[in-house]
């Protein structure tokens, strides 16, 4: 070929001549590119091509057979064959036999395997050039490895059944077009793909789902191709020039899904034209402006500020992809050698199980000897019997009834036995054993002799209520499996268990762990030591953030990003800042539209952390489930992981029948759960598809209770309050973002970081809040499974920790009664547990609190508080199941316990709580040890907190009606107890002279008097003496020292708290109850409660105090309406009590009709969600207009939205009613005083008489005729006339104060240019027509809460007279009285009112007194000369007022007590 050189001196030689390249083109005949033979001559060629190569298999004749013949396609070639038609004989041998073969070969083309291409061609998109990636060699291998599994993953278009052979290779993808491969020709493989598998997913511009782009194709390309990478020629190829390997066999029924290893050649087969067809020529195409290669590209419409998440990440220790002989030991099973000890035991960490088919899987961690690492492993345990306590009957039952016959064991064992055979079971074994019981069912002894059964798990359980004639009942009928387990094994929690004779070869591709064994005899599985002092393994942890989009047309959420960051091997003692951890980022994405952005792959490449680009959700999902399994992690966090994210995955991977799909746990599954899809069944049908690994759920009642602070619960405010500064977290409008911002380079990859941003939160705020690490000791000391401890299930924890204790000492334990709660009356949850029965009505009384002395102290007030008091009162008392005395305690009796003997021996409950207590005090004694290490310290500060909160909610399952040790007379005699105790120590207070200004279950408040602080302190070290000194293990203490209190009311109040900070004390603001610590009132709201709290108990006078909050006021009302205070202040959160579907007053809940709004967009929303929102616009006091304006932050800050805050309403709502009550206790402001100061009209409030506790105070009334006009009649309503002649509309006040609407004719109109009379006809028309529209009113009976912070406006009257029922209709909340909008006294007045206007001489009399001077006599001469008329309008009115009741006193009523007395 011609040097560059050559050809541009060429060019311009032509050029000088004035000619074109064109013009001196010449056509060359091309060679020949097939051979022209004959029958004989082609069948030659057959038999040759089939004695060299056998490259094809048939499929048992259903699939694809080769014999060595070229493929016509009649369908591509229509003009090709039309020729061959024309041309071939008519007549003779050669025809029919040309016949035959054409009809063979149609048929053949018909069944074969290009029938699964042909029928809907598809053309990938043209490949752009890229830079090469910058990857390593350890990427490539970990690549490699990677994309192997995702492999096994796509989903070819027609499922075939599976060829057994060695040369077998599955269809994967349609070829490339011939545009692609030609590109492709000339470039070798780079570094990175040398090590690629064969069964790799298909490249980036591929498309290999149905919903994938299409590229437009040219109709000027001929259709004759390269050959298909899939084809026969191609593989032959292939073949020759790789290195054999023989590949298994596969097993249909193997539920595991291994990529094989295959050598590869260094040539791209699809570059090779073998097909005997002539190539197309390159027809250069003109490029039109795509999304991908659209130049230049338009500015986004809106901007983000990304530097603040991209500076979180930037800071993170990202390493690189894992090595390649890091992921070998990934590949496949673990060699069991490797992980047996030298007794030929193996020891495995426990972490999580399921129950399958009467068999327990446990899933945990196993050593391997040869690498030193853990890798996962799944126990199979078989065998397990349940254990069933049949109690004998006395005398045998007959009919119903007791005979004479008495029982022996052996009648039970003939029954029992017979029970057996009747369901079949053949293997069980029965035995005698004695028993104690010591709980509620009232006809079971204290200890008798009891029938034990043993049978199979596999075989039915019998009924919980099962009577017999030999026996009355039956004990363990429903035990879980788990339970019985660790019950039997004294397995208590995650721990070592020592396994012996495991059976390596039982079980086989189970499940997805490295190391797969069962056990026949579980009494060979026993614990390595206690729990609590073996160092766990450690895990490999995941969070995991997702990104959707919501499709419109189907009404779901579709995943458009997974981000994962895996820590591996995080030792739960480990105190490394989550900043500093080594992980590993992963990232799987898809586009939002048709392409990448120009230079978005570049980006990619460059990029700190693996992101692989899919074309569609099925390869989305195929990946991430491919890096999930590799990475093989043990816990999986998140947020609102359990509802939200976890759902859409299982839904999305559900909907595309991604293959693999049960990676997403640990145990390989045939088929969905059928109830997935059905309800409530879903969340126990998605805990069980994710066993093997834990959930930690930030948002899960577990995370909300580690992090009290919070009120919405969002990842926003998580970050803010627990990781602090420079761990900032902003939410994005992600439907926006992608349609502007993220359309771009740049912005996709913000939107990207953005959302790996959100995984290094999770497991940051998890590793902070120490959320594994608390759980697994909590899940220690009670004995149940760290995967429901992580759900948040505090009163499971208490039922195991007593079903382990009671079990340990021979007692029988109740069963589980499964909706036992909802049989019972409903409720209050005792104190000691919290929860969705927190707002039950009581069924036995609880602690004590008194009534507070409210006011504003300026002296030293002293907060005594009783260590843990309830556990206490259990200890100093020996109350127990086992020591008190319930037989005369009815259910439903009030009747309180007798408290046990003192000689009677310990109970089992207050000796669990003593143990607990005194492994608490052993462990706090350890973290005064100055030697400690961070590490230490931070274990043992753990451990005591766990034992703590077990400690101190042990109470707790005494009085909820849900727990199987419910037992209401035990409940009942501690908080009696608590009370008795509470009321003696303020009895002690006061016989020293001591003023006990509130007190609340197990504290009381002390006012001290004194302006010294260390007197004040001598005085509660000497009544905390005489106080201990009446107890045995009751502690009192002085829990708090404040400098001045504000006690507004039961559970509410603010005070300065002196805290000792490094040998001195200081002041610190603590509010318990007050609005500001509501979530319904806005940061704005909080912020100005705060400050006011701040003047109050500054210790000023009381004057000063006011001036500040008035100045205060003012200033916050001229900002608030200058909109110089920022939008987010605005912000109120609300949490849904139940589904937003639901509410049936919707119309008038901003926080609902703003969850019915995002629920329309495809989000989840549902009942306990917190809901935040900002009311804008202007809804003029309508709380329907408030609704409809409620928008969230994001809408709100959308610069095109013009949505601004609604000042009133936010004035009216949030400000006015929490400033109000926090100035009740001083007596120089009001409420009309600080409305004013927010510029709100004072018309509107009034000085209420009402007490905060709802108690309405005597008042005295002047007479109403006392009272001057402008008071009687300042909220009335004028009167509007109209002037039939100009329409216009004016305002008549009476003949004094618009004496220029009166002439010596009447009324006229006050229009300029008018003045025309108004008839006295026409004016009596209007009048009457007012009148009537004021008796609409009242009798619309509207009644509206006299709390302005509630607002309740509603003609529904409540049952409980003048309560209001509160703004959610469920008589909570508020504690206002209801009254009517306009009453009768406002319609009295009203008509009254009326009436004066046209009282000539109501109004000589008003001017005289005015002296008005000439005015005045004008006004005399108008009223006389208007008395007729102004009459006949006046006895308009009193028609109306003669009607009205009000001004009748019914005397009979009144005395009616002395008629019946005479």
């Amino acid at each position: 070929m011609a040097s560059r050189a050559a050809r541009l001196a060429e060019l311009r030689a032509l050029r000088a001549a004035g000619k074109t390249r064109m013009s001196t083109y010449e056509v060359k005949e091309a060679d020949e590119i097939y051979d022209e033979v004959d029958d004989e001559g082609y069948k030659k060629v057959v038999r040759r091509r089939l004695d060299e190569d056998d490259f094809v298999v048939d499929d048992n004749g259903a699939g694809y057979a080769d014999d060595g013949r070229e493929e016509w396609d009649t369908e591509r070639q229509q003009a090709y064959d039309s020729e061959s038609e024309e041309e071939a004989p008519v007549r003779g041998k050669s025809a029919k036999r040309k016949r035959e073969d054409d009809q063979e070969k149609k048929d053949k083309i018909k069944n074969g395997i290009s029938k699964y291409f042909n029928n809907n061609p598809t053309v990938a998109a043209p490949k752009q050039k890229a830079s090469a990636p910058v990857t390593t060699a350890e990427d490539a291998a970990f690549m490699a490895d990677l994309l192997g599994e995702v492999d096994t993953n796509i989903p070819s278009r027609a499922r075939m059944r599976a060829v057994k052979t060695q040369s077998r290779r599955k269809t994967r993808v349609l070829s490339p077009p011939i545009v692609e491969t030609q590109k492709a020709a000339p470039r070798g493989h780079s570094a990175s793909n040398d090590a690629y598998m064969v069964d790799t997913p298909p490249a980036e511009t591929v498309f290999n789902d149905d919903d994938a782009f299409m590229a437009p194709v040219d109709d000027d390309i001929l259709m004759s191709e390269a050959p298909l990478p899939s084809s026969p020629v191609t593989k032959a190829v292939e073949r020759k020039s790789q290195v054999p390997v023989k590949i298994e066999e596969e097993d249909e029924d193997d539920l595991l899904e291994v990529a094989q290893a295959v050598g590869h050649s260094g040539i791209q087969s699809a570059s090779v034209n073998m097909a005997g067809s002539r190539p197309a020529p390159k027809i250069k195409k003109t490029q039109y402006p795509t999304p991908d290669s659209s130049s230049p590209t338009l500015a986004p419409a809106d901007t983000v500020d990304a530097s603040i998440w991209n500076n979180v990440t930037s800071k993170l220790n990202v390493i690189s992809s894992p090595a390649a002989e890091v992921s070998t030991t990934t590949l496949g099973k673990l060699r069991p050698q490797n992980a047996l000890e030298e007794d030929g035991s193996l020891r495995m960490f426990w972490i999580d199980y399921t129950e399958v088919n009467g068999s327990l899987c446990l899933f945990g961690k196993v050593r391997d000897k040869v690498t030193g690492s853990f890798v996962s492993c799944f126990v199979k345990i078989d065998n397990i019997l349940r254990k069933l306590f049949f109690l004998p009957r006395e005398y045998r039952q007959k009919h119903g009834r007791d005979s004479s016959e008495e029982v022996g064991m052996t009648d039970v064992y003939e029954e029992v036995d017979g029970l057996m055979s009747k369901l079949g079971v053949g293997m069980h074994k029965i035995k005698p054993c004695s028993r104690k019981y010591a709980f509620e069912l009232p006809d079971v002894p204290k200890e008798a002799d009891y029938l034990k059964l043993l049978y199979p798990y596999n075989k039915p359980p019998l009924p919980a209520d099962l009577k017999g004639e030999t026996f009355s009942h039956v004990f363990g009928s429903n035990t879980a499996l788990f339970e019985q387990f660790v019950l039997w094994k004294n397995i208590m929690g995650p721990c070592w268990l020592k396994i012996q004779e495991a059976d390596f070869q039982a079980v086989n591709n189970a499940s997805w762990c490295k190391l797969e064994l069962q056990v026949n005899k579980p009494n060979l599985i026993t614990t390595l030591g206690d729990s609590d002092n073996l160092e766990a393994p450690p895990l490999t942890l995941m969070s995991i953030a997702l990104r959707t989009t919501f499709n419109a047309k189907e009404n779901k959420q579709e995943i458009l990003m997974a981000s994962a960051r895996v820590y591996e091997n995080v030792s739960l003692t480990d105190t490394t800042p989550p900043e500093k951890l080594p992980c590993k980022a992963f990232t799987v994405m898809r586009p939002s539209g048709d392409a990448w952005p120009t230079g978005f792959k570049m980006e990619v490449d460059k990029h700190k952390g693996l992101v692989k680009l899919e074309r569609n959700e099925q390869g989305l999902l195929s990946m991430f489930l491919a890096i999930l399994h590799k990475m093989d992690p043990d816990v999986l966090m998140g947020h609102r992981l359990d509802d939200v994210d976890f759902s859409i995955l299982l839904s999305r991977m559900r909907e595309r029948k991604t293959p693999g799909w049960h990676r997403i746990g640990r145990l390989k599954r045939s088929e969905w759960p059928r109830n997935m899809g059905k309800g409530g069944g879903n969340f126990f049908a998605e805990r069980h598809l994710a066993a093997g690994r834990l959930h930690c759920d930030l948002a899960n009642d577990l995370g909300k209770s580690l992090m009290t602070k919070c009120q919405s619960y969002s990842l926003n405010e998580m970050c803010e309050l627990v990781l602090g500064d420079g761990n900032i977290r902003r939410d994005i409008d992600n439907e926006a973002a992608l349609k502007s911002w993220a359309t771009t380079r740049e912005g996709l990859m913000n939107y990207l970081r953005h959302c790996e941003a959100d995984t290094y939160f999770i497991a940051a705020i998890a590793l902070k809040v120490q959320m594994l690490p608390l759980t697994k000791v909590l899940t220690n000391l009670a004995g149940n499974s760290w995967a429901r401890t992580l759900s948040g299930t505090r009163a499971e924890r208490n039922e195991y920790i007593l079903l382990h204790e009671f079990h340990h000492s021979k007692y029988i334990c109740p069963d589980k009664a499964f909706g036992k709660g909802k049989q019972k009356i409903e409720e209050e949850t005792p104190e000691g547990e919290e929860g969705a029965d927190a707002k039950k009505k009581d069924k036995y009384k609880g602690g004590l609190v008194f009534e507070p002395e409210k006011g504003l102290y300026d002296k030293f007030i002293l907060v005594m508080d009783f260590n843990s008091l309830y556990p206490s009162i259990i200890q100093e008392y020996n109350i127990c199941f086992t020591t008190v005395d319930r037989t005369d305690s009815a259910e439903d009796d009030e009747k309180v316990p007798e408290v046990p003997d003192a000689g009677q021996s310990q109970g089992i409950l207050p000796k669990l709580i003593a143990t607990l207590v005194n492994r608490r005090r052993e462990v706090k004694k350890l973290m005064k040890d100055k030697t400690a290490t961070p590490d230490q310290l931070a274990t043992w500060d753990i451990k005591q907190l766990a034992l703590k909160l077990t400690a101190n909610s042990m109470y707790g399952c005494l009085g909820y009606t849900k727990s199987r040790f419910y037992a209401r007379p035990l409940a009942m005699l501690t908080t009696y107890k608590g009370r008795e105790i509470l009321r003696s120590t303020k009895d002690l207070a006061e016989s020293k002279q001591l003023r006990v200004i509130y007190g609340d279950t197990d504290s009381v408040m002390i006012n001290t008097n004194m302006d010294n602080m260390q007197d004040a302190l001598k005085l509660g070290s000497e009544f905390k003496r005489d106080v201990n000194d009446r107890y045995r293990l009751l502690e009192i203490d002085v829990d708090n020292v404040f400098r001045r209190i504000l006690l507004h009311a039961k559970k509410k109040y603010a005070a300065i708290n002196m805290v000792e900070v490094d040998g001195k004390y200081v002041e610190k603001l603590e509010v318990k109850g007050l609005d500001m610590r509501r979530r319904e009132y806005c940061a704005l709201s909080k912020e100005t409660s705060f400050k006011l709290l701040g003047f109050l108990l500054s210790g000023d006078d009381p004057e000063a105090v006011v001036e500040k909050i008035h100045d205060y006021l003012r200033e916050l009302a001229t900002k608030m309406r200058d909109f110089q205070i920022p939008v987010q202040k605005y912000t109120i959160f609300t949490q849904l009590g139940k589904d937003p579907k639901e509410y049936p007053n919707a119309n008038s809940m901003p926080s609902v009709q703003v969850a019915l709004r995002q629920m329309a967009k495809g989000k989840h929303v549902k009942a306990k969600d917190v809901m935040s929102f900002i009311i804008t616009g202007e809804s003029g006091g309508s709380a329907e207009t408030a609704a409809k304006n409620a928008f969230t932050l994001e809408e709100v800050l959308k610069p095109e939205s013009g949505l601004r805050p609604d000042i009133d309403y936010y004035l009216h709502k949030q400000i006015l009613p929490p400033v109000e009550r926090l100035c009740a206790p001083i007596s120089q402001t009001n409420i009309t005083q600080l409305a004013s100061c927010l510029g709100l009209d004072t018309s509107k409030y009034r000085i209420s008489s009402s007490s905060a506790n709802g108690s309405s105070e005597a008042e005295i009334h002047p007479l109403e005729s006392q009272i001057p006009d402008e008071i009687r009649f300042k909220d009335t309503t004028p009167l509007s006339l109209r002037c039939r002649h100009c329409t216009h509309r004016f305002s008549f006040r009476g003949l004094p104060v618009t004496s220029r609407m009166v002439s010596n004719e009447g009324l006229v109109c006050p229009k300029e240019g008018c003045g025309k009379p108004l008839g006295n006809l026409s004016v009596a028309a209007q009048l009457e027509t007012q009148i009537r529209q004021h008796q609409a009113r009242y009798y619309s009976a509207y009644l509206v809460c006299d709390d302005p912070a509630c607002g309740n406006r509603t003609r529904q009257m409540s049952v409980y007279g003048h309560r209001c029922l509160g703004p959610k209709g469920l008589g909570t909340g508020c504690l206002g009285k209801m009254s009517f909008e306009y009453g009768d006294k406002a319609l009295y007045n009203q008509l009254l009112y009326l009436q004066s206007l046209f009282d000539a001489d109501r109004a000589k009399e008003k001017v005289k007194k005015s002296g008005r001077g000439e005015e005045g006599e004008k006004v005399e001469v108008l009223a006389e000369l208007n008395r007729e008329r102004f009459g006949t309008l006046m006895g308009v009115v009193k028609g109306y007022l003669d009607r009205n009741g009000r001004q009748w006193v019914s005397m009979d009523n009144i005395f009616g007590f002395a008629l019946k007395a005479v």
